[in-house]
């Protein structure tokens, strides 16, 4: 079978036990069979039966995602495996350890070069319930990949890491996307959604046993107080008709105890707003039950994390309703401080985030979006964080304004004759927008180079907006690469000095905020020093930033001629800078893109955008303090 024509799913029949030999006849199975047989051959059968049907399993948490390899792909599962074998992590903190089948200390460079050319990956969670009573997490994986191969008819390339830095024990399972025979591996879908975490579960039962009744009871009853969404809700919310739920119907017998912590359950929900009482057993579930103990539950393990971050850094704060940055509430505003801990809450939903320790001493939680964005977020670092535009942007006013007056055209042409002062530069960009809304189906180019703007072209840009913002809930700004001890005796122009040329002796000194107050005062005594400002200086001026900028690029750019065999070339303050974007480099001053030329090269000022032209041609015009950058065809240094 080789043709897309040619592929079928396979639907799973009855589970097979890991030996293959045998069906999987879990212990309550056998326990429901003996008590049959018992209530058909004496007098206690009615109350074996009902006994039998009370049954608690060894629970696992299973998540599966696909990865597609594309260029991005192949990134994000670099710093994935990164992500995942940091120190820790493992037992009592010890560095985590990659594994595979043939033992500890996995090579993840070669696997990453065996996945260098697969369609897809598949990342994979496994969380036993019970994983603390098992022997071996390590070996509860081999195990369970072991029965996949049976199950998938092939020989899987994976590597796992068990982590222990969370209340709940679990396993990153990372799987390429080949069979043994060189074709795509396809998981049916059953078998992700049901079949692997069946599995998952025969095989913690088979090495645990039963949960017992009274156990899984008591199991039952410590989540009726919980703030989060439990196994109770769901039940609930399963049985409900129209958001009602009726606990005056008969249960089976042996089920009183169940109907009774159902009761007390629906009396905390009602404590929570979520749930009201009609009158003989029958309760009413408000609409968004749900989301909130979702929500809750979430809000939960987010302040146990900054308890755990702050814990470990030795910063003691005081948490508020502050605590968890909403980008979407109203009136929210960008909060500047030092990272102090990353990590990703979700890696099936792909949602990973930081814990800022805000400048007003109050620490914050963010979610970023993907892994990928963590890069760049390195403990320790000041970055800022704001809420992303959810609006469409100027440059789609303008759009929609030319279209409006041309029949719904736009076009380079009518942009300049609209507006006779527009710098070829500035009207690129509108065309970049419009190839970035085109992408994503809100614009159509023509034949001739011009574009069809539709009517509705502002509520598109809207929604186009909205759904980035779901991708990258927060626009973060990384101040340096520099930690703040640094910055005092840095020879750049750093974002403390920033704040030193908008020196103001009002505001709170403690926290972060007092941090970068001694900090300020150190920054102040070594340009004293170094000659730069004198005792009078208040705020710092302009000339010492530029001076100070200045200097670093002089640094960086001897350097680097050692290495590029070619001298450096200082920007000019206004022009035109062409050449081939090579590099970016970190500064004490910040972030810039290495432009090589023939016979030279220089530094400018990095801009995010720039990376998707890594090794291309640019053209890049300063003026005002900024430059505005286009892509050329010719790829040679010239």
């Amino acid at each position: 079978m080789t043709g897309d024509g040619d592929r079928f799913e396979v639907r799973l029949r009855r589970m097979r036990s890991p030996s293959g030999a045998r069906k999987v006849e879990g212990f309550f199975r056998k326990v429901s069979k003996g008590a049959r047989k018992l209530g058909r051959g004496g007098g206690r059968g009615r109350s074996q039966r009902s006994a039998a049907r009370t049954q608690f399993y060894r629970r696992v948490l299973v998540k599966v995602r696909v990865i597609r390899m594309d260029p991005k792909g192949r990134l994000a599962q670099k710093l994935h495996l990164n992500y995942v074998e940091r120190d820790g992590t493992g037992p009592d903190g010890e560095p985590s350890r990659l594994y595979d089948r043939h033992g500890p200390d996995a090579d993840k460079q070669a696997f990453l070069e065996r996945g260098a050319e697969d369609r897809h990956q598949f990342r994979i969670i496994l969380s036993p319930e019970d994983a603390g009573e098992l022997s071996s997490l390590t070996e509860f994986t081999r195990d369970l990949t072991s029965q996949m191969e049976r199950d998938l008819g092939t020989r899987l390339d994976w590597v796992a890491v068990d982590h222990y830095d969370t209340g709940q024990p679990h396993t990153h399972l990372i799987v390429s996307g080949k069979r043994d025979d060189g074709h795509d591996l396809v998981i049916p879908r059953d078998y992700i959604s049901r079949g692997l975490r069946e599995r998952a579960q025969a095989l913690v039962e088979l090495e645990l046993g039963p949960v017992p009744e009274t156990d899984g009871r008591a199991r039952m009853a410590r989540m009726v107080g919980q703030a989060r969404f439990t196994e109770i809700d769901r039940a609930l919310f399963r049985r409900a008709r129209e958001s009602v739920v009726d606990l005056s119907e008969p249960h089976r017998p042996g089920d009183g105890w169940r109907r009774q912590i159902e009761r007390m359950r629906l009396g905390k929900l009602q404590g929570m707003a979520l749930a009201e009482p009609l009158g003989k057993g029958r309760w009413r579930l408000v609409d968004h039950a749900e989301t909130d103990l979702r929500r809750m539950g979430e809000r939960g393990d987010i302040i146990k994390a900054m308890h755990r971050a702050m814990r470990d850094k030795g910063v003691a704060r005081t948490l508020d309703a502050g605590a968890i940055f909403d980008p979407a509430s109203e009136g929210a505003r960008p909060v500047t401080g030092v990272i102090l801990d990353k990590g990703v809450a979700d890696d099936v939903n792909d949602r990973a985030f930081i814990v800022v320790d805000g400048h007003r001493g109050r620490p914050v939680h963010v979610v970023v979006g993907g892994e990928d964005r963590l890069a760049s977020l390195e403990t320790g670092r000041i970055v800022t964080v704001a809420p992303p535009n959810r609006d469409p942007r100027r440059a789609d006013h303008v759009i929609a304004e030319i279209a409006a007056a041309n029949e719904g055209r736009y076009s380079s042409a009518l942009h300049m004759a609209h507006d006779k002062s527009a710098r070829p530069e500035f009207v690129a960009a509108h065309i970049r927008r419009l190839e970035a809304l085109r992408r994503a189906g809100h614009a159509t180019r023509a034949s001739d180079g011009s574009w069809r703007v539709p009517e509705d072209y502002l509520d598109r840009a809207g929604d186009y907006e909205k759904a980035a913002a779901l991708r990258r809930p927060v626009e973060i700004r990384v101040h340096s690469s520099l930690r703040l001890a640094q910055m005092q005796s840095a020879m750049g122009a750093t974002w403390l000095d920033e704040h030193l040329r908008d020196f103001d002796d009002a505001g709170a000194v403690h926290g972060f905020a007092g941090e970068v107050e001694a900090a300020r005062i150190a920054r102040r005594q070594f340009l004293m020093q170094q000659g730069l400002i004198n005792r009078e200086h208040g705020r710092l001026p302009q000339s010492v930033l530029d001076r100070l900028e200045a200097h670093d690029l002089k640094d960086a750019g001897d350097a680097l001629a050692e290495t590029l065999g070619k001298p450096y070339a200082p920007a000019p303050a206004a022009g035109r800078v062409r050449g081939i974007y090579t590099q970016a480099i970190e500064r004490p001053s910040g972030r810039y893109a290495v432009i090589e030329r023939t016979r030279d090269f220089t530094l400018v000022p990095w801009r995010d955008v720039m990376d998707r032209n890594l090794g291309k041609s640019v053209s890049g015009l300063i003026r005002d303090g900024g430059i505005s950058w286009t892509l050329t065809r010719g790829r040679g240094i010239g």
